[in-house]
């Protein structure tokens, strides 16, 4: 086994790069017991002929080995040295070619006439005096007679399935769950998903495939399987739990850590550059994602669509809707043959009758005959008292309400184990965690600190000693009703529901409450604080299950008016809606619409509401918040100003700006004699009532205001504050708007770059940055790099925010005009139509931003010498502008610059002139002489001079 050249080899290794862990094992065993092996991946050396030596491998070994797989029946090299083995003896009198088959896989016609070593399912000690047995038989020759006589077989019982050798696991590998042993059958259906992952059917997608079916079936024990028993195949096996986008995202955060993905402040830029290695497949060229406990179909954060060639990804759900986003297989319960010998692999001895009772009493699911046969093994329970319990217990199960669509044998059997515990301490972990979520519960919520002053009462010494807590934890774990992730302690949805039910009612109130007061213990404080988010993530699902949107306690109802806004203020504001649309409906019902708590919840829905784009309903709630608190609070409580401030947002957004800036000049009012000039609450008052200063065209006082607030806000909060963030981009709005084009984007270029690092790629104000910015590059004349920044942001913003949000309308609005000024004028107008359309549905027929889109829409029309409807659509523009902003708002002027335009095309030289002299006149005053608005009045009343002059010659 040393260094030097192999001369005149025993056996030359034929295999793919695939299989080179396979070859090398195969190798060090011969070379180990005292054959010479020659392999490439020792001995064709940098600086040596590769063909030459495959030449050597072929000719000069007695023998060859063929490590015989998926990848190496489909390899044209490995089917060069085969059949030169196989040319040398094809009748295998001397049994030149030896095939050692590594995978279950179908081997080419000619090499499936070779009787083959087979290694799949056998364990290192099983192949390796297989494959010494097969070594020394063709090298003396002979049969393969035994020496002693063989045992008589043994009806009825199975051989466990083993663990197959190499156990060389992927270099980036994730699973939590084990290999588990006594997994049983399912040959079927692993071959067809090895199949159609693989692609052997020859088509050039492979399509992700979504396991579905009841729980409990075995959905996840199948993936699991799958993963180990093709682990080999992968340089990347990594598991996802997808109950919800909390703990996917967390988990892909995790992979794109391990891969090498550069570090990042937000999950969404961690994900996108994990998205990215994985598309390109380097250097994980074959990788797999497993995403158990899917929900609803989604695209899983982008991994779907890179899906396919060398990655695989594997889901498996209760959903069947799957089907539309990936191919779609059913698993259902086992057959009841497998049912048996799975009862038999737990517990051996049961007799095959016995079995065969059992597993019709739980309905041969697998979850079920796994636990029960590991439970009956360890308890030494006979098989007949064991049924006799599944029997008695059925009528009260049913008298409890069992939750429909669950198996009765399934809570049959759990509640047995839990009714054999002779520890109340390990009784209470069970039923705690019963009542949390099915997500992973972190060890430390368990925290005696601080937990709640009953939990001791529950748990006895388990609540105050580590070990003994340690202790109880193993044990729960042993019984198979939880398991123990890096991630906390994760309880089964099904077991939740059976142990909840079966915990005796005087008790469930207490644990009910004992659970709410872990989870406010583990409240992190700030909902706005991007630290905090996570944090709040993982509590997120146990507060839903653990029913603390209902009226429980103030401190619970706290949090949950916290997660809300950490929801929000994460981007999240559907969720956020969700959840804030329950607890106001159950709290105006159970505390009186006038309570805190539901007032605050209200609140929270209607500032969720409005970062959706539903301005009217967010205005209604809005101002009914605001009625209350002022008849309870008085005009001047925080919480008041709050509500006040927020109701001016929605106006300022409906297009109402002058009702929106009186408010706002209040508010900002309120908050300067209460709580000073620098407070935050202060400052933000102050920048709200700049952008209703920007947005009624008096730019000067709004940038005053804006240079303000920014200096106090980074003196007072810091550079990276997002309130400061949001201040600099106003004022670089309203530098741009004031033709102040360089400062402008310096400015939003350093926004940009904080922002994504601060909040993400995908969050909406790094979405609203990234617009301010392919503004000021539009308005720089760099057409081409502000189309293609528009249309990244109309592509995440269709993504995120959906196709009618108004910030969608504002991207696909900016798209549209950099498609103009590029010349690209039909689909100009294409998008230009539909923004019209959507905005005048969704914002009215007078909200500016359609004013907006009926001005460019017009502006389109004209290009492509559409005058008189064009024409028609500027004096429509032009007549709602003077209505509702005035005469001299600068939208204003430019709907009378492009009527103007419009008239002097059709001719009419006199009307467009003497509209264009007035919409110089007013810009002047209102703008200044440098104005680009003022600048390009002035060229269009000289451009009018020289066409009406070349029209009078």
């Amino acid at each position: 086994m040393g260094g030097s050249e192999v001369t005149d080899p025993d056996f030359f290794v034929s295999y793919t790069g695939a299989d080179r862990v396979w070859a090398e094992w195969i190798a060090w065993v011969l070379e180990e017991a005292g054959y010479q092996v020659l392999i490439q991946a020792w001995d064709f050396m940098p600086g040596s002929n590769w063909v030459t030596r495959m030449q050597d491998g072929v000719t000069r070994a007695a023998r060859t080995i063929a490590v015989l797989s998926d990848d190496y029946a489909r390899s044209v090299y490995g089917a060069a040295e085969w059949q030169a083995a196989w040319a040398a003896d094809p009748d295998g009198q001397t049994r030149k070619l030896l095939v050692v088959r590594v995978a279950d896989c179908a081997p080419p016609a000619l090499l499936n006439q070779i009787v083959a070593v087979d290694a799949v399912g056998l364990d290192e000690t099983g192949a390796r005096t297989e494959l010494l047995r097969a070594a020394a038989r063709a090298v003396a020759g002979g049969r393969g007679k035994p020496l002693s006589a063989p045992p008589f077989p043994s009806a009825g019982r199975a051989i466990p399935a083993p663990v197959p050798f190499p156990r060389g696991l992927p270099a980036v590998w994730s699973l939590p769950w084990p290999r588990n042993p006594l997994f049983t059958g399912r040959d079927g259906e692993l071959a067809a998903l090895r199949s159609r992952l693989a692609g052997g059917d020859g088509s050039a997608v492979v399509l992700p495939q979504a396991l579905h079916g009841l729980g409990g079936v075995g959905k996840t024990q199948l993936a699991v399987e799958y993963a180990y028993r093709y682990a080999t195949d992968y340089d990347l096996v990594w598991w996802v739990p997808g109950e919800s986008d909390v703990l996917a995202v967390a988990a892909l955060v995790d992979l794109a850590v391990r891969v090498g993905v550069p570090a990042a402040d937000t999950a969404e830029d961690q994900i996108r550059g994990l998205v990215e290695v994985l598309r390109r497949g380097e250097p994980f060229r074959r990788w797999l994602l497993v995403v158990d406990n899917a929900g609803a179909p989604s695209t899983l954060f982008g991994v779907l669509a890179v899906a396919g060639g060398g990655g695989q990804v594997l889901v498996t759900s209760r959903d069947p809707t799957w089907a539309g986003w990936a191919q779609a297989v059913e698993v259902d319960v086992l057959p009841r043959a497998d049912a048996v010998r799975l009862l038999h692999r737990g517990c051996p001895r049961l007799t095959d009758a016995e079995a065969g009772r059992l597993a019709a009493a739980v309905g041969d699911l697998p979850l079920v005959l796994a636990q029960a046969g590991g439970w009956l093994a360890t308890t030494g329970m006979p098989a007949e008292s064991y049924e006799r319990l599944l029997a008695d217990r059925t009528g009260e199960l049913l008298a409890r309400g069992q939750p429909a669509g669950y198996p009765l044998p399934v809570a049959a059997a759990w509640t047995v184990a839990v009714d054999r515990l002779d520890d109340p301490g390990a009784v209470g972990l069970l039923r705690l965690l019963a009542h949390l979520g099915p997500e992973p519960v972190p060890l430390t919520l368990f925290t005696p600190a601080d937990g709640p002053a009953g939990l001791s009462e529950l748990l006895g010494a388990v609540a105050g000693d580590p070990l003994v807590f340690a202790d109880r934890v193993a044990r729960v774990c042993r019984l198979g009703l939880v398991r123990a992730t890096v991630d906390g302690l994760v309880m089964h949805r099904l077991v939740q529901a059976v142990l909840r039910d079966h915990t005796p009612a005087e008790e469930r109130a207490r644990f009910r409450t004992a659970v709410h007061g872990l989870l406010t213990a583990a409240d992190p404080g700030d909902p706005e604080d991007p630290g905090c988010w996570p944090h709040y993530a993982v509590l997120y699902p146990h507060v839903l299950a653990a029913g603390m949107l209902e009226n429980t306690d103030a401190a619970g109802r706290g949090l949950v008016l916290r997660l809300g806004r950490a929801l929000r203020s994460s981007g999240d504001s559907r969720t956020a809606a969700r959840l804030s649309g329950q607890v106001y409906q159950r709290w105006a019902t159970d505390l009186g619409e006038d309570h805190p708590d539901t007032l605050g919840a209200a609140a929270n829905l209607a500032a969720s509401l409005w970062s959706m784009g539903a301005y009217p309903a967010a205005r209604q709630m809005d101002e009914d918040v605001l009625t209350r608190y002022r008849r309870i609070l008085g005009e001047d409580h925080p919480n008041t100003l709050r509500a006040a401030a927020n109701l001016a947002g929605s106006l300022w957004s409906m297009g109402e700006y002058p009702a929106a800036r009186q408010m706002r000049e209040d508010v900002l009012t309120r908050r300067r004699r209460i709580l000073g000039e620098d407070h935050p609450a202060t400052l933000g008052a102050a920048a709200n009532l700049a952008a209703s200063l920007w947005s009624m065209g008096e730019y000067p006082a709004a940038r005053q205001l804006r240079e303000d607030v920014l200096t106090r806000s980074r003196r007072i909060l810091g550079e990276d504050h997002p309130a400061t963030l949001h201040a600099a981009a106003n004022l670089a709005t309203s530098l741009r708007s004031m033709g102040e084009y360089p400062a402008a984007r310096q400015i939003e270029e350093d926004v940009l770059t904080r922002y994504r690092r601060i909040l993400g790629e995908d969050h909406p104000d790094t979405l609203g940055a990234a617009a301010n910015l392919a503004d000021s590059l539009w308005s720089m004349g760099e057409y081409p790099a502000a189309r293609q920044m528009g249309e990244d942001v109309l592509t995440r913003s269709r993504r995120i925010l959906g196709e009618d949000h108004p910030a969608t309308l504002r991207a696909a609005a900016n798209l549209a005009g950099s498609l103009w000024s590029m010349g690209e004028y039909p689909a100009a107008r294409q998008m230009g139509e539909d923004v019209l359309t959507r905005s005048r549905r969704i914002l009215g027929e007078d909200h500016p931003a359609t004013l907006r889109a009926a001005a460019n829409l017009a502006t389109s029309l004209a290009s492509m010498g559409e005058y008189p409807a064009a024409r028609q659509m500027d004096e429509d523009v032009l007549t709602r502008s003077r209505r509702i902003l005035g005469e001299d708002h600068p939208a204003t002027l430019h709907a009378a610059a492009n009527l103007a335009t419009s008239l002097a095309s059709m001719g009419e030289y006199p009307a467009a002139r003497q509209m264009h002299e007035d919409v110089l006149t007013r810009s002047r005053r209102i703008l200044g002489e440098d104005h680009p608005a003022t600048l390009h009045a002035r060229e269009a009343l000289a451009d009018l001079d020289t066409r009406d002059a070349g029209t009078a010659n």
